[in-house]
């Protein structure tokens, strides 16, 4: 058993649920006129993103849980895939925050950033301790 990956995977898992109710519902108040083609697609791919993010959240979560209760073997290989993603969305998310230059209070309002650096640290600690 792995507690890293057990806690890592309840965060993600909580995450998933927390996404797609939330931010569905956050996501659909902005839904742009069909009128307003280029807003509308740019709205749609978005949406259709964010219904990837979720199948990631999800996937990674039931991995994690599968791995830390010792139900599916360990796989060094996707333990560091997955820690390296972390690593990058936590990297990424924070870039593209720095690139628009926002008001300070958008890096806590938009806090993603603080679960993928968490998750990253549960697994870096989960893989290499």
């Amino acid at each position: 058993m792995n507690g890293w990956f057990l806690t890592a995977g309840v965060l993600l898992f909580v995450a998933f649920f927390v996404h797609t109710l939330s931010g569905n519902a956050l996501y659909s108040a902005a839904r742009p006129d069909r009128s307003w083609h280029r807003a509308y697609d740019a709205w749609l791919m978005g949406r259709c993103g964010m219904q990837l993010i979720g199948t990631d959240l999800l996937l990674a979560a039931g991995f994690l849980l599968a791995v830390g209760l010792g139900l599916i073997p360990r796989s060094r290989t996707l333990e560091v895939f997955l820690w390296l993603t972390y690593c990058g969305w936590t990297v990424g998310w924070l870039l593209s925050l720095a690139v628009e230059r926002p008001e300070a209070r958008y890096y806590l309002r938009l806090c993603q950033w603080v679960l993928f650096l968490t998750i990253a640290i549960l697994l870096g600690v989960g893989i290499f301790a």
